[in-house]
């Protein structure tokens, strides 16, 4: 069978290595800026609305999702397609937890 192991022997999956297609880099990287911004206002807003009761109480679930949702999609980061959604949104969480550490300091 001409089929790749999905892990190699370190248990990391291995890339897809069949693929003969040209990268969309140019709507990847729209794709990836779009799933940031996504994943940045979702981190914000569930910081708002939890810190609004509590602050630290805040920043413990922008903590929880961001830390599930990352290690969730982590699994995705070669697949074709989902790359690109996965790294804008682990670029969104990064920058939506240090927005509401940031908000958070500043006493919002």
């Amino acid at each position: 069978m001409n089929t790749p192991e999905p892990f190699d022997r370190n248990g990391e999956p291995t890339p897809w290595v069949g693929n003969t297609e040209p990268t969309p880099w140019a709507l990847g990287i729209v794709v990836s800026a779009v799933c940031a911004l996504f994943g940045a206002f979702v981190l914000v807003g569930i910081y708002e609305l939890i810190g609004g009761i509590l602050k630290f109480l805040g920043i413990a679930a922008v903590l929880v999702v961001a830390g599930g949702l990352g290690w969730t999609l982590w699994e995705f980061r070669y697949r074709l397609v989902w790359r690109w959604i996965v790294w804008g949104l682990l670029i969104g969480f990064l920058a939506g937890v240090t927005s509401s550490i940031a908000l958070l300091i500043m006493g919002r």
